[in-house]
């Protein structure tokens, strides 16, 4: 009984030994021209990996001193809500107004022209965890002009910012009007921030800060109907001035494409308490009695908000030991309820008038960049 038993196991064991082998001949001996092929099984290549993330962003120079700066070129387009100075009326010999078209430098895009502008900016890697600190101001300087005219005969334009009566033409006949808007814009930035790799390819760089602010400018609208006779001219004058200091915060992005390239988009928003100093004067030829001066100042809380979007690209150079970037951007710049002129609208004792509304002043336009690492 022994014997057959062992006689069985061993039937069984060389059996199985048979089919291993004949299965891992298949791969072991090589195969014939006319053998056929076995399918080929495609692997996903396994995704590159692992890498470290939330490490500080390192510019890999020799011998850092931890120090940067910059100069930007500023090419910008400002615009704001508010600035129409006129309604042209095709029949202003008969009531009501017919035919009116809205004129000032919100009536058309091509009105606000490209304004020349700086930005400069220094900063320090600090030993701490590598922060970094940063000042950064920018200068901007806007002028405008547009005009109106009536056109046609038997057409005239109704002023905004003169005295209105009970009918227009009654206090004003004239058929053209020239305006010129003039600002000046500072900003001055102190930032800390903190820029570190999510990836090997991806920089982000939050930070918040202190940013203080002086816009002035300066809004003049003549309005004449006989340029030979002074007498006819009437000229409103108005100062907008404002200044503030607040917080501001936000974070850039650098996305890395390779080869010394990057993308990148930036936002932030800041929120200034500050002052306006409002200040208009009219004074019509001939009627002394007529006019006004209006002397306005107030607090108030300012928010304006930012976007930027562009390509960049930078290489090394003196051993590795500075780098220097260019970038290329268009920028958005949002400053609301900026523009806090009155308008008059009633020749009455009353002098009905209010705040021109939504006064936003908006700023868009390039931006060149050339930083220097070292």
């Amino acid at each position: 009984m022994h014997l057959k038993w062992n006689n069985s196991f061993n039937r069984v064991l060389a059996s199985s030994v048979a089919a291993f082998v004949a299965t891992t001949s298949l791969y072991a001996i090589p195969r014939g021209p006319c053998d056929p092929k076995p399918e080929e099984i495609c692997c996903e290549e396994p995704p590159p990996g692992p890498f470290a993330f939330v490490f500080p962003k390192d510019m890999n120079l020799n011998c850092p001193k931890d120090f940067y700066v910059h100069v930007d070129g500023l090419a910008f387009q400002a615009k704001q809500d508010g600035m129409d100075f006129a309604i042209r009326d095709g029949n202003a010999s008969t009531a009501p107004l017919t035919n009116g078209t809205v004129m000032g430098f919100s009536g058309d895009h091509s009105d606000w022209d490209y304004n020349p502008g700086m930005r400069f900016g220094v900063g320090f890697y600090l030993d701490h965890d590598a922060w970094n600190l940063d000042f950064n101001w920018t200068w901007l300087n806007i002028t405008n002009y547009a005009r109106a005219n009536a056109g046609s005969s038997g057409a005239t334009l109704l002023p905004f910012w003169l005295i209105g009566d009970d009918t227009a033409s009654n206090q004003y006949t004239g058929t053209n009007a020239n305006a010129v808007w003039k600002a000046s814009y500072n900003t001055l930035d102190i930032r800390l921030a903190k820029p570190y790799h999510v990836s090997r390819y991806l920089v982000f760089n939050p930070h918040f800060g202190i940013r203080a602010g002086w816009i002035d400018q300066h809004f003049s609208v003549k309005y004449g109907g006989v340029p030979s006779n002074p007498a006819t001219v009437t000229v409103h004058h108005g100062e907008n001035d404002f200044w503030g200091i607040g917080s501001r915060a936000g974070f850039d992005t650098d996305w890395i494409l390779g080869k010394g390239w990057c993308l990148f988009g930036n936002v932030a928003a800041s929120l200034l308490f500050g002052k306006f100093e409002i200040d208009q004067q009219l004074s019509i030829p001939g009627d002394p009695d007529t006019g006004f001066t209006v002397n306005y100042d107030f607090y108030q809380n300012v928010p304006n908000m930012e976007i930027v979007l562009g390509i960049g690209w930078g290489s090394y150079f003196d051993k590795d030991r500075c780098y220097a970037g260019l970038k290329l951007a268009y920028e958005f710049h949002e400053w609301f309820d900026q523009l806090n002129m009155r308008r008059f609208w009633d020749g009455s004792s009353t002098y009905t008038n209010d705040v021109v509304s939504r006064g936003n002043l908006t700023l868009n336009g390039f931006s060149l960049k050339l930083q220097l690492d070292i």
